[in-house]
């Protein structure tokens, strides 16, 4: 089996390193991290600069790109074929909810749902910089990569999102969740600071501000909820953008083609 590892948070983070180690008891690993930390930058790609590549040893590289570029370089170029499994992370903050929109973690998984592999993004929870043990961490998400693989036929386009609670024994984790998606807002607004030339500077941030259930009519399935509980959360997303087409369309289509002809007759 060939497996693609990527992450947003750089080849140094125990992250990354810890679910290398683990997943090679699968098969073969392929490392492609970011040079620095990308985290926000979700599923974009580079298409205005070249991509410089470094080779650390055998199957490892730092890209200067986004997570998605470390997925399409590797397929694309230097492996030159769709792997098995993608795994993004292990990220160090938790991607739930809206983060999977800003999520460069999530956008690396994307990038392997779209090459036709079977992809996971897979995060912790942190608290006071810390995140729980990774080894623990890296040793449970092999198990749920493996029941996944082999249990999920159909993963066209499918991204299993994967978030750890915080904990200090892996005795405090309760168990396994499969989790919907919450909404939630970061930052009650964009923060101005001066530098010492007086030249501003802002920052998107703050405190959080908003977590609702999504129009989920049982509160308890949601996955910022059952982190706070202390399970472990898999979320299976479809990357997938419908049109949606209902009445209200249809009227706003009719009034546009009215409009269109009156523009022209003028």
């Amino acid at each position: 089996m060939r497996i693609l590892v990527v992450n947003d948070d750089g080849l140094e983070s125990p992250g990354i390193q810890a679910i290398s180690e683990e997943l090679k008891k699968l098969g073969e690993v392929w490392v492609f991290s970011t040079a620095e930390d990308r985290s926000g930058s979700s599923h974009s790609i580079t298409l205005t600069h070249a991509i410089r590549i470094v080779k650390f040893e055998e199957r490892v590289f730092k890209v200067y790109g986004t997570p998605a570029d470390c997925v399409n370089i590797a397929v694309n170029g230097i492996i030159g074929d769709v792997p098995d499994l993608v795994v993004s992370g292990i990220n160090l903050g938790e991607n739930a909810g809206d983060d999977i929109l800003y999520s460069g973690t999530f956008g690396g998984a994307i990038e392997g749902a779209l090459l036709g592999a079977k992809s996971f993004a897979i995060s912790a929870r942190v608290r006071e910089n810390k995140t729980g043990d990774l080894r623990v961490i890296s040793r449970i998400s092999l198990e749920i990569i493996k029941t996944i693989s082999e249990s999920v036929k159909n993963h066209d386009r499918l991204v299993f999102n994967i978030n750890f609670p915080y904990f200090h024994s892996e005795k405090e984790i309760k168990g396994l969740k499969v989790a919907e998606l919450c909404r939630r807002i970061y930052g009650e607004k964009a923060l101005r600071f001066q530098d010492p030339r007086g030249r501003e500077f802002w920052f998107i941030g703050g405190k959080e501000v908003k977590v609702d259930s999504n129009s989920v009519i049982d509160p308890s399935k949601i996955d910022v909820f059952l982190l706070d509980k202390g399970y472990i959360t898999i979320t299976p997303v479809r990357v997938e953008f419908k049109t949606q087409i209902s009445d209200i369309t249809a009227e706003i289509e009719k009034n546009l083609v009215k409009r269109l002809k009156e523009s022209l007759q003028t």
